[in-house]
């Protein structure tokens, strides 16, 4: 049993130290697309300048992130060919 949990928590502390990356879901922060999504840094950004904020748009070559105040609102993925 001693065994098992020191396996655990080993497993655990290894996991957490790969800094897996994870698709983006609305309502992420830019931060955490740039550093921790596969998307990663865009191709190419727009910035929209608004009287109550800046609206962005992301380009990669999968699709397009859509951004508001610094958080994700919207995805567009293109079609595979």
């Amino acid at each position: 049993m001693k065994r098992i949990v020191v396996f655990l928590i080993f497993f655990n502390l290894f996991s957490c130290s790969l800094n897996l990356k994870k698709e983006p879901v609305i309502g992420d922060s830019s931060d955490t697309i740039l550093n921790y999504s596969t998307w990663g840094k865009p191709k190419n950004k727009k910035v929209i300048v608004r009287s109550n904020g800046n609206d962005e748009e992301w380009i990669y070559e999968r699709g397009i992130l859509y951004i508001k105040g610094g958080e994700l609102t919207s995805i567009q993925e293109f079609k595979e060919k």
